[in-house]
């Protein structure tokens, strides 16, 4: 059989770090999410798969817009039409409560609805008995391991897959289900369909383990998609290979100015150098530049760069000749000045463990109590998983902007 698998789609989620965008660029990322779901389903049409997998965080939270839900729904229908089953599990981002969904989710679809693990059985176009095991949050985090309640392999049904939106417990998270992969492997399964890591990972050949990682990256960090996974499951046997749908595409370069002399000559030269980025098959291409070699540039420079002039100018500039396909949206100049900064004499892995420790929510949670507690900031701000995310992340680079952390040498 064949399948397609997806998950972390995060429907619904804004691009994040973005300032200053135009209107046209505004209007082009409130389509692409939709976009990417179009793609999806034209992906599963043309590949005539037996069965679409969605392995949860398909939205972004639990109460997801009627607009957003309207879409997905019509995009289901196409599958259904085409006689194509999807099988869709909910993630703790948007954790399952039924009252939330205002349609009806079409006659094709099977939903996981409980935490309690259950094994859903279909038939393939080539009559193949296929079971399907798998469980949906209900609150945004669950704290047990969901894997010892997995059956092992029915041995009535041809195949065997399993569906798990969750983290090993190698990785020091304990609120999304935490796992190990070897009592996976024990199961039999002949395909794992996972979900909750961004970053696409083939986890195991023997048996095929696979985060297919979000097919859409909404933040500069997620620059490593690869689409969704189409996979080739036979008895005892499964290959991948990944097909792309992201409409949308960060990415970072760096540039030398060690050749300009003057502030024309520096706008000439990144304007070039930006329009040499080629557009692809009508994405928008989202552009962050680092600039090295700027020392020569003086005082006119700096202060354009730390004003914002020199953002603005290539901004507008490039979107005019891009047709508003190419968005630079940060521009930071890098400096070998370390006098500037303070030195600490550490392990740099230990910076990255206690930010993953801080990233927990009851140690994260306990360090913010007081504010917590102050009923104004309280009504203001939802502390979830993202607002954690992106304090962790702003907190990072105002420690790198101020410290260069290095082990001592000997």
């Amino acid at each position: 059989m064949k399948v397609l698998h997806t998950a972390d789609l995060h429907l619904d989620r804004s691009f994040e770090g973005l300032k200053n965008s135009s209107t046209q660029i505004s209007e082009k990322l409130q389509q692409a999410n939709h976009e990417v779901i179009t793609a999806i389903v034209d992906i599963a049409i043309r590949n005539q798969v037996d069965a679409v997998i969605l392995a949860g965080d398909t939205f972004h939270q639990s109460r997801t817009s009627i607009r957003t839900q309207a879409y997905f729904i019509d995009e289901m229908k196409r599958l259904d039409q085409a006689k194509i089953p999807v099988i869709m599990s909910f993630g703790n981002h948007d954790y399952y409560v039924a009252e939330r969904y205002w349609f009806d989710f079409p006659k094709n679809m099977f939903l996981f609805q409980k935490e309690q693990v259950e094994t859903h059985y279909f038939m393939t176009k080539n009559q193949e008995k296929v079971a399907v095991t798998g469980f949906s949050y209900e609150h945004p985090w669950i704290n047990d391991d969901k894997l010892s309640a997995f059956p092992t392999k029915d041995a009535a049904a041809d195949l065997h897959i399993g569906i798990y939106h969750g983290d090993t417990t190698n990785n020091g998270q304990q609120n999304y289900a935490p796992f190990s992969f070897s009592e996976m492997k024990t199961k039999g399964y002949d395909y794992w369909a996972l979900g909750h890591i961004h970053q696409p990972q083939v986890v195991s050949a023997d048996p095929l383990i696979v985060y297919p990682g979000t097919p859409q990256g909404h933040t500069k960090k997620e620059r490593t998609v690869q689409g969704v996974a189409i996979v080739s499951i036979e008895s005892g046997h499964a290959t991948v290979h990944f097909e792309p749908v992201a409409k949308v595409t960060w990415q970072v370069e760096k540039y030398s100015l060690r050749q300009a002399k003057s502030l024309q000559e520096t706008l000439s030269l990144l304007t070039e150098h930006l329009l040499k980025e080629e557009t692809r098959g009508g994405q928008l291409i989202l552009t962050e530049i680092k600039l090295t070699d700027t020392e020569q540039l003086g005082e006119e420079f700096r202060i354009s760069y730390e004003n914002g002039e020199l953002l603005h100018y290539l901004q507008t500039t490039l979107l005019q000749q891009t047709n508003h396909s190419l968005f630079l949206f940060q521009v930071e100049v890098m400096t070998d000045d370390l006098d500037k900064k303070v030195m600490i004499t550490a392990d740099p892995e230990l910076l990255k463990q206690l930010e993953h420790n801080y990233l927990q929510p009851e140690i994260f949670s306990n360090t913010l109590q007081e504010l917590i507690q102050n009923p104004v900031f309280s009504s203001i701000v939802q502390i979830n998983e993202e607002w954690r995310e992106r304090s962790i992340e702003q907190a990072d680079q105002k420690i790198k902007a101020d410290f260069v952390i290095q082990e001592d040498q000997p």
